[in-house]
């Protein structure tokens, strides 16, 4: 089923809306504003791209914006309380956030919990677990103290494209930020895992027949282990830019980021219904909504307004992909 999405018309209706406000908003097409976008939601393209795998399962994950929070302390702790080198910190946060994750999955098929339930669950405990093992409160006088690692603090580096083409003198292009590069290497990797592997045929198998999946003698617990582990280890990569960016962590660090990640990732293709999305998808729509945002605040449209056009773009997508499912139901078999 993932042939049978495009996301052609999300790539065309991203260049008109980007269009739109190139026209009606200043300085939205700067070199400037561009470089907000890029390293502004890169992190929740991230998310969004992680969240994808739950999502192709029928499933949610909730717990992702919790997630990225646990791991930052991770990071803020090891680093200024233990003094441990950035270079060992990286692939420990990475995979906290695989194991976060991969718990979420094991509550799902052991436990015998719903999505939604189980990782609203986790949402919750690993909120708790961000306040217990905060740094800034085990040792306050750290609270106005950034990281200095460079393995960390040098995860926001930005390249200079114009230089690098040597048009700089010619055209000011924007510089391109390391969490961006990370963003294109992540989608290509989980979109060749999901088309081109035995990983990726069974997860479409899981998500769009269940139970014939099982009778196919698919492994579908470890499908669906691994699909939310996927998710945790995406959402601890986008914690590393964060903090990256930041220079520390909070202990409300990623509050409110799974909501944005599944507005994305569904306007980005992925159905609710499981069985038919990409990658590719939830990375555009998170830029979508970026572009949106962005153009927003340009124009002078209070924050409290955007927030209701998320909802709305959410909404219209949701019913967008139920409209699909109930063609498909009726179209019947032979589609």
């Amino acid at each position: 089923m993932a042939g049978r999405y495009s996301i052609l018309p999300l790539v065309g209706f991203f260049i008109l809306v980007f269009a739109f406000f190139s026209f009606t908003a200043t300085r939205f097409a700067s070199a400037t504003n561009i470089e907000n976008l890029l390293s502004g939601f890169s992190f929740v393209a991230m998310l969004a791209v992680g969240q994808a795998f739950p999502i192709l399962l029928r499933g949610i994950d909730l717990s992702v914006g919790a997630i990225v929070a646990v791991v930052g302390m991770i990071v803020f702790d090891l680093s200024l309380i233990f003094g441990v080198p950035g270079w060992l910190i990286l692939p420990v946060a990475l995979l906290a956030g695989a194991a976060a994750g991969a718990l979420n999955g094991v509550l799902v098929v052991y436990v015998r919990l719903q999505p939604f339930i189980a990782t609203l669950a986790t949402l919750a405990a690993y909120r708790g677990l961000v306040y217990s093992i905060s740094g800034r409160q085990l040792v306050p006088e750290l609270s106005t103290t950034p990281l200095r690692d460079p393995w960390i603090i040098g995860l926001e580096t930005y390249f200079d494209v114009g230089r690098f083409l040597g048009i700089s003198s010619i055209v000011k292009l924007p510089w391109i930020p390391l969490s961006f590069v990370a963003l294109l290497a992540l989608v290509a990797v989980l979109q060749l895992v999901l088309s081109a592997t035995r990983f990726g045929r069974d997860l479409f198998a899981v998500g769009g027949n269940l139970e014939g999946a099982r009778l196919a003698g698919i492994n579908v617990a470890r499908v669906t282990v691994a699909a939310y582990a996927i998710s945790g280890a995406c959402a601890a990569l986008a914690a590393l830019f964060l903090v990256a960016r930041l220079t520390t962590a909070t202990e409300a660090l990623g509050i409110g980021a799974e909501l944005t990640a599944i507005a994305a990732a569904v306007v980005g293709g992925v159905s609710l219904q499981g069985g038919v999305g990409t990658v590719v998808g939830p990375a555009i729509g998170a830029f979508l909504l970026g572009v949106i945002l962005l153009g927003l605040t340009l124009l002078g449209v209070s924050q409290f307004v955007q927030q209701i056009m998320t909802g709305v773009i959410l909404l219209a997508a949701i019913s967008y992909d139920r409209l699909l499912a109930l063609r498909v139901r009726r179209a019947g078999p032979s589609l």
